[in-house]
């Protein structure tokens, strides 16, 4: 059973990160490192505090889009390309339950996940570190934080990606909608629509984790009374194992052949 997890894992992540497409999800990983040496370089005195330029630009910046962005297209085509080739049968008729499988595909979209999400959150404070080195120590300490949050974040984004991927024949729309408009557009709005948004979780982490009070643009700001840590982190656990268990039982009603 572990050995099934871990070959489709090692299976996903070759998939994805041993082809020319990685340089594509690098590239968006290192949009943000050049956001900041772009203002480091060019602002003229724009920067005041690299911490308070970190939590008003980068974060909301990794948590609004390269998060949802790299989750999508590192989670949905190596299912989908398994259910076009046929090779999803293989997979799904072999002695094994198939929510092995399944976690499989989900550890393996998580692992290529994570080495892009520390580029993307480290990275700019790196620069940071470099070119302004009296700032070296907390926008390190912040650098790191932002890494834990992407890394706790990608968790159920991943497991809710995985699940349309198994359950739809047009994954990139269903995921694209939860994951970016109700995501981020009404996981920001007031109200109570944004206690079903994943977003709205990650950003009550982001504000105590990461010192988030507001975003640059003034657009989509974090809630000014965001659920209790424990609580965030529990309902992103739910969602991560819910998704993973409807998506084992989509497994069984997709025609797989």
């Amino acid at each position: 059973m572990n050995n099934a997890i871990l070959t489709l894992a090692a299976f996903t992540w070759r998939s994805r990160m041993t082809n020319a497409g990685v340089i594509a999800f690098a590239a968006v990983a290192l949009i943000p490192t050049f956001i900041t040496f772009v203002a480091i370089q060019y602002g003229d005195g724009f920067i005041e505090n690299p911490v308070d330029f970190l939590r008003e630009y980068i974060v909301p910046i990794n948590v609004y889009f390269t998060l949802p962005f790299i989750t999508i297209f590192l989670s949905l085509p190596t299912v989908a390309s398994l259910y076009e080739k046929g090779a999803i049968a293989y997979i799904f008729t072999r002695p094994i339950p198939r929510w092995t499988a399944i976690c499989g595909l989900f550890a393996g979209s998580v692992v290529s996940a994570i080495p892009l999400l520390l580029i993307a959150s480290l990275a700019p404070s790196l620069v940071f570190g470099i070119l302004m080195p009296g700032s070296f120590g907390e926008v390190m300490n912040l650098g790191i934080m932002h890494s834990l949050l992407l890394a706790i974040a990608i968790l159920p984004y991943s497991a809710l990606c995985i699940m349309f991927a198994i359950w739809s024949k047009k994954p990139l729309l269903w995921a694209a909608f939860f994951l970016f408009f109700w995501g981020s557009v009404i996981g920001s709005l007031p109200g109570d629509a944004q206690m079903w948004s994943l977003h709205h979780y990650v950003m009550g982490l982001a504000k105590s984790m990461c010192g988030i009070e507001k975003v640059a643009t003034g657009l989509l700001p974090p809630s000014d009374n965001p659920p209790a840590d424990l609580f965030n982190i529990l309902v992103l656990s739910a969602v991560t194992v819910a998704m993973i268990y409807l998506a084992q039982l989509a497994s069984k009603k997709r025609d797989i052949y």
